[in-house]
């Protein structure tokens, strides 16, 4: 499956609208090297990235299963949005 950067990005603002919401910036590309996805979540002078596994991407945007992105994704945006309050949440650290 050709996955586009733009349909990974698409998914992963549907499914953690948070991102949107607190205006953290959102860029993906796909690593020939690591045969991985590069995502990094960026706002003011916080940046993260993460890596998720081609199969992975493939198999959530083929609508089969987002456990295994959906997981990865979740807890670093949790981890993120918490990590010196970046994102106003109701989740107290």
């Amino acid at each position: 499956m050709q996955v586009k950067a733009s349909e990974l990005l698409a998914r992963i603002r549907e499914m953690y609208p948070e991102i949107e919401k607190n205006g953290i910036q959102t860029l993906c590309f796909y690593d020939e090297k690591t045969e991985a996805w590069v995502v990094e979540f960026t706002q003011e002078e916080h940046s993260l990235e993460t890596h998720l596994d081609k199969k992975d991407v493939e198999d959530c945007l083929a609508g089969k299963k987002c456990i295994h992105m959906g997981v990865q994704i979740g807890r670093f945006v949790e981890s993120y949005c918490l990590k010196d309050d970046v994102c106003p949440t109701d989740i107290k650290k």
